[in-house]
Parts: C-alpha cells; structure tokens; sequence
C-alpha cells in the first residue's frame, strides 16, 4: 500500500507541474509551420495523467487533431484536460472545446464576448469561427495541456482544432 500512495503523490506531483506549465494567456497569428511543444511523456502516460486530472476536476480528456489552427499551443501530439465551469466564468483568452452544429469538438482559444455568447479564434487562423459559443453548446475550458514525444493520436475523442 505504501508504494501505491507513494506512486499516486508522484503523479499528483507530475500532474502538478504539467498544469503549471499549461498556463498561458493571449491570442496570437503565429507561422504555421511552427509546433507545439515536445516532451519526453509518452502518449499513454498523458493520457493516464490527463484522465487523473479529468477525474479530479470532473472532466473530460481530449487528444488534439491534427489541423493546425491551434499551434504552437496545441498540435496532434497533445492531450487536454477540460474542466466543466460555468458559462458565466469564461474570460478572453481561455482555451475551451465547444460543440459546432454538427456536434463535432472543436478546441479554440476565446476572443470576444457579445452578451451571451463568445466568439472564438485559433492561434493559428486570422479569422474568427463562424459559429459562436453559447452555453448549449460549450462543452468546458482546458484546465491542463500534456504534451507528447508522439505524433497523430490513434483512438479516443479527439477535438478539432479547425481551421
């Protein structure tokens, strides 16, 4: 029992330290041909810590497509943690997944508010979605970010970082 606890404080504490690097803020057009950050964490490691962290906050993970609209921040090699908050608590800046018409995830970064609903842009894309985040269709805001030494995921629900 000792070496399970033992093992659980070292994720927490990795777990910890991921959710500290995550932390970002700004909107910005960046080249892209840029790339999102590497580590040597394997995908199914992320994926263990990015599920810890859902289940301690009561969220879901996400594994990024491979689209391009959100690097340097995100690319098909991260994984994400998303948070349920209120619709209410969304700021400008905050990275979130919302649902489009067609029911598919799509991870972007939030814009601009116009009374109850956001608009939301890529870090990679110079215009802004053409559908607006409502709370009927946001599914909640990234609370953690793991980055992988792998490249495209295989399985699992991914969110669209559209272009």
């Amino acid at each position: 029992m000792r070496s399970v606890t033992f093992s659980a404080v070292r994720i927490l504490a990795a777990t910890g330290a991921l959710l500290a690097a995550a932390l970002f803020s700004g909107c910005s057009s960046v080249p892209e041909s840029a790339s999102a950050p590497r580590s040597s964490v394997s995908r199914d490691h992320a994926l263990t810590l990015a599920t810890l962290t859902a289940r301690t906050v009561g969220g879901e993970v996400f594994q990024i497509a491979p689209t391009g609209s959100m690097k340097p921040t995100l690319d098909e090699s991260s994984v994400v943690t998303v948070e349920r908050v209120a619709f209410t608590e969304l700021r400008r800046g905050d990275i979130i997944i919302y649902r489009n018409a067609a029911g598919v995830p799509i991870i972007h970064r939030l814009y601009e508010q116009h009374g109850a609903r956001w608009l939301v842009l890529g870090d990679n894309n110079s215009s802004i979605d053409n559908e607006a985040v409502t709370a009927g269709n946001f599914v909640g805001r990234v609370c953690a970010i793991f980055y992988t030494s792998a490249g495209t995921n295989t399985s699992g629900p991914a969110a669209l970082a559209q272009r």
